[in-house]
């Protein structure tokens, strides 16, 4: 198999699995399981690095870069972190108060979430 297609079929994969763990997450919320609404988020996040990483590989073949920029920082980016606290707090009923706990919640979530892809 060409490269190009092997990269070509990554990212489609990967976007593939990213819609179906989002769909999932959409299910979970509507449905009223917030039970499962924390490992749901996890695995969306995962799916987007991994997806995030095909992505880049395919970008720096495609346009001949010999050099591909690490897809997960060591840090989780802020505006991931934020995403996935509102997310919390909007599955929460958005309740008062609760600010600090769903950043580091976030926080936790992301980190996690990278590692993961990093083993993968």
């Amino acid at each position: 198999m060409v490269a190009n297609e092997k990269l070509w079929n990554e990212y489609r994969a990967t976007w593939n699995a990213f819609a179906r763990e989002l769909a999932e997450l959409q299910r979970l919320v509507e449905a009223g399981e917030r039970n499962g609404v924390d490992m749901a988020l996890l695995t969306v996040e995962m799916a987007r690095l991994a997806h995030n990483a095909a992505r880049d590989r395919l970008a720096a073949v495609l346009t001949d870069k010999t050099t591909v920029i690490d897809p997960l920082p060591e840090v989780p980016e802020k505006s991931r972190v934020r995403e996935t606290a509102r997310l919390l707090w909007e599955f929460s009923g958005k309740p008062q108060g609760t600010a600090e706990k769903d950043w580091l919640k976030a926080e936790s979530l992301v980190r996690s979430a990278s590692a993961g892809a990093k083993v993968a």
